[in-house]
């Protein structure tokens, strides 16, 4: 492959990693994606270096394919841009910089439902170096992050009080109910302070203000969980966080009945031969804008959609006109599909 320059708006004089990266796109990222990141950033201050796929191929011990979706990654994630020539050929890599999250609730939010302004959680705000000092003064505020830190198996970093203080202060959590939010996604699988932060403006919004109320909406979320992986055959592990954002936002966004929920997983299933939660959840999405409330609405649609497709085979052949008007199948799995395989070619797409 060609060599290509990087580029960066980024200061240079020294290898510097923003917390932001830590914080909100690191947890979530495969590792190897992480170790790409990294390798681009330290790069930036070797002018002299050649850099090419192949290069940092072997200098990750990656393959080809595996940087190419690293980069790929990041340029969805609106870390980097990719500069390509008109034969798709890679030319160049833009450092950006890393853009603050708008929301970290954003995912749980319904695209066609977004919630009013004046429901939403207080968006956070920073704490001065006198009001963390307060903080740590108060024996509660102590115990909370004391138990915490048990919890995440660590000393937590600033920002991972200032979250905490945040579930505290400002959205009003009582110190029992941050203690059972850390411990349940703890219990998940997950340290991640991204995904307790995201669970607990979810909760949030939900209205939830008590262990006891957040007890009765993770048990069905447990129960759910347990089943949906069950389904896509998955028994020897518990979800990663993508899949438990998935799964938290069939059962609590969209509020799908399981029945519904476990047949998008049998048709993913019957269709791909493979788990895979994101055309899970485009079967979901469609359903969620189609008003399906339980089985009779899919069978309904499902019938729709075969009259439909009857009536296109038997249709006589227009002759083309260089313009052709018809109305696009909005339930349509081979749709679904070539969707999703589409946004897999990572190695046509760079």
């Amino acid at each position: 492959m060609s060599q290509f320059r990087l580029k960066t708006e980024i200061p240079a004089g020294m290898t510097g990693v923003s917390n932001l990266f830590l914080d909100y796109y690191m947890p979530n990222a495969n590792g190897e994606y992480v170790k790409v990141y990294l390798y681009l950033l330290r790069a930036l201050h070797t002018p002299s270096r050649e850099l090419s796929v192949t290069a940092l191929a072997d200098a990750l011990d990656h393959t080809e394919s595996d940087i190419l979706r690293a980069l790929k990654y990041w340029e969805k994630q609106k870390l980097l841009r990719l500069e390509c020539n008109a034969a798709k050929e890679l030319q160049g890599i833009y450092l950006l910089h890393i853009p603050v999250p708008d929301a970290v609730t954003e995912p749980l939010i319904p695209e066609q439902e977004a919630i009013p302004s004046d429901q939403l959680p207080p968006r956070r705000k920073p704490y001065s170096p006198d009001e963390l000092s307060w903080f740590s003064d108060q024996t509660e505020c102590r115990q909370l992050l004391f138990v915490c830190e048990q919890y995440l198996k660590k000393t937590l970093s600033p920002s991972e009080v200032e979250t905490l203080l945040y579930f505290y202060d400002q959205l009003h959590f009582s110190v029992d109910l941050i203690e059972y939010l850390v411990e349940y996604c703890v219990c998940k699988g997950s340290r991640s302070i991204h995904y307790i932060e995201t669970v607990a403006l979810a909760w949030a919004e939900a209205g939830i203000t008590t262990v006891t109320q957040a007890k009765e909406r993770t048990t069905t979320y447990t129960r759910g969980c347990f089943a949906i992986m069950k389904a896509f055959g998955i028994n020897d592990r518990n979800p990663v966080d993508p899949e438990l954002k998935y799964i938290e936002k069939w059962l609590h966004t969209y509020d799908f009945t399981l029945d519904l929920i476990l047949e998008s997983c049998k048709r993913t299933m019957e269709r791909l031969h493979k788990p895979n939660f994101e055309y899970a959840d485009r079967i979901l999405k469609k359903w969620n804008e189609k008003k399906v409330h339980n089985m009779e609405d899919v069978k309904a649609l499902d019938a729709e959609h075969q009259k439909r497709s009857r009536q296109t085979k038997s249709a006589p052949p227009v002759r083309s006109t260089g313009f052709s008007n018809f109305e696009q199948r909005d339930y349509d799995f081979d749709e679904l599909e070539k969707q999703l395989l589409e946004s897999q070619q990572i190695r046509q797409e760079v």
